[in-house]
């Protein structure tokens, strides 16, 4: 790696973990439970960018989505009244579809990435630092970030709309 060794060993604990925390997310019924899976998770790719030497991502990923997007989902969370689910809501006649569609697109991933030379890449890109990030996201790509952010007012709205009682008026 440009900026120092790659611990193999370590990439697939944390893979590892990454992959437990997104079942978890999942697979749990209480919804409070699967948002701090999700913050786990969240924290293993921050570990994940970490090893990969790309240390300003990985302190981006802990503020972005660790504290702003985890907050924001937690508090949604809290606003609704209903904290677990029936496994009916979960799994449903669209679930043999989402399989099948799931397994699809991880064999389509692992037919790329296992086709690609991607193996000498690391060796040449370049890790651009904190001006050349900012200049990207706020000259080049400002209409993808804005409409994350209007993705993220959408979900909020629709936290509140589904947590309002069934007689109170907008």
């Amino acid at each position: 790696m440009p900026g120092g060794d790659f611990h193999a060993l370590l990439f697939v604990i944390v893979a590892v973990w990454i992959l437990v925390c997104g079942l978890g997310v999942v697979l749990f019924r209480r919804i409070m439970y699967s948002a701090v899976a999700m913050v786990f998770c969240f924290l293993g790719v921050a570990f994940a960018y970490a090893l990969l030497a790309a240390p300003l991502v990985a302190v981006i990923q802990i503020l972005v989505y660790v504290g702003a997007i985890s907050v924001v989902i937690i508090f949604a969370i809290m606003l609704t009244e209903v904290q677990t689910g029936r496994l009916e809501l979960f799994f449903n006649r669209q679930t043999a579809v989402a399989a099948i569609t799931a397994l699809v697109g991880a064999a389509v991933l692992a037919v790329v990435s296992l086709s690609a030379d991607i193996g000498k890449v690391g060796d040449q890109s370049l890790t651009p630092g904190l001006r050349q990030l900012s200049r990207l996201i706020f000259d080049r790509y400002v209409f993808p970030f804005e409409l994350v952010s209007l993705v993220l007012v959408g979900a909020m709205v629709g936290a509140i709309v589904l947590a309002r009682r069934e007689g109170e008026r907008p």
